[in-house]
């Protein structure tokens, strides 16, 4: 309760005094780095964080490297560096990106501490960072909070929140998305932490909960069409890679060592796009039941299984009842028809 009080009245007052803009001044951005002390031909790789996609690459030259395009918004980002062999090197930088001039100036040796300058939201991401590593910890977690409240309206503070989330009452993040404008409220992070704030909470031991959708041909399932098999529902996307992977490698095989009668793999796209989703689908030779409301991370069916990051995978048992999620994906692990094994001894 502490935290919702506190929040709101830093809330308040942030609202009075914030800028209403409701779009950046430049569609682009440049980015132009001077890298002291790097070696000609080493390989320079701009990854944008939150669609997890290198966005572009440059060598060094002179100790000098630039970068330019768009973002459709402020996006946490890192430079990785490479050797002439394709080695990873130890220096690295992350940063938010966004349609502005930027600049960055750093060593070799500290380049994790380069300098950034032309970035609003990097420059709130270095006083947070501050904040952050306050020896004081007695109250450090309060005043994170306070600061990403203060500064709601930013990229930053969505994706420093959605850390943060499940340390958080959802009463106080859902306080936070009705008060956000309407980019920050639309965008894929606004949406992640409004879908997370309504969603019931759902673990091991609870019933299933019904939800349905069409699949590529437009016929509509239901989970409970399946009552009384062994149902794996898995939540995915097009863009997600991990995703993509555990659908080339682990879902085929478990199609092969189970029959139809034991086991139903459902898949559900959280895609918008249904063209990515068929090209994905068709490029991962998905030939079990694939569904999708086409709402991604917008939709009620999305809520009802708290759906926060993919892969996430839900192990149904022939009563109806959760027997346990998976989150992420590791090759070789088997753990997955592990228990789908002990479900059918």
């Amino acid at each position: 309760m502490r935290i919702f009080i506190i929040i709101v009245s830093v809330f308040l007052v942030s609202v009075s005094c914030r800028n209403d803009k409701t779009a950046t001044e430049v569609d682009s951005f440049t980015l132009s780095v001077q890298a002291k002390n790097f070696p000609d031909s080493t390989k320079v790789v701009l990854y944008n964080r939150d669609i997890d996609k290198d966005i572009d690459s440059a060598f060094v030259v002179n100790e000098r490297f630039d970068f330019s395009g768009t973002v459709a918004l402020p996006s946490l980002s890192y430079l990785n560096f490479y050797d002439k062999n394709g080695k990873p090197l130890e220096p690295y930088i992350f940063f938010f990106l966004e349609n502005t001039n930027m600049s960055v100036t750093g060593e070799y040796s500290d380049f994790l501490n380069a300098k950034v300058t032309g970035s609003e939201q990097t420059d709130l991401y270095t006083v947070y960072n501050a904040i952050s590593q306050d020896n004081d910890t007695s109250n450090r977690f309060q005043k994170e909070v306070d600061f990403l409240y203060a500064n709601a309206n930013s990229q930053m503070a969505l994706t420093e929140l959605l850390y943060k989330k499940k340390q958080i009452s959802k009463d106080s993040l859902l306080f936070f998305y009705e008060k956000l404008d309407t980019i920050n409220t639309n965008s894929i992070k606004g949406q992640e932490l409004l879908t997370y704030a309504k969603a019931i909470d759902i673990q091991a031991g609870d019933r299933f909960r019904d939800i349905k959708g069409a699949d590529l041909e437009g016929k509509q399932h239901k989970i409970s069409d399946y009552a009384g098999k062994v149902i794996l529902l898995d939540f995915w996307a097009a863009g997600c890679r991990p995703c993509r992977l555990q659908n080339k490698k682990e879902f085929p095989e478990l199609i092969k060592k189970f029959s139809k009668d034991d086991l139903v793999l459902i898949s559900y796209s959280l895609d918008t796009d249904k063209k990515s989703w068929k090209q994905s689908s068709e490029k991962d030779n998905i030939n079990w039941l694939n569904i999708s409301d086409l709402q991604g991370m917008k939709g009620d069916n999305v809520s009802k299984y708290a759906v926060t990051a993919i892969p996430n995978s839900f192990l149904i048992n022939q009563e109806g009842i959760i027997v346990r999620s998976f989150i992420g994906f590791t090759e070789g692990t088997n753990t997955i028809e592990k228990e789908i094994n002990k479900l059918l001894e």
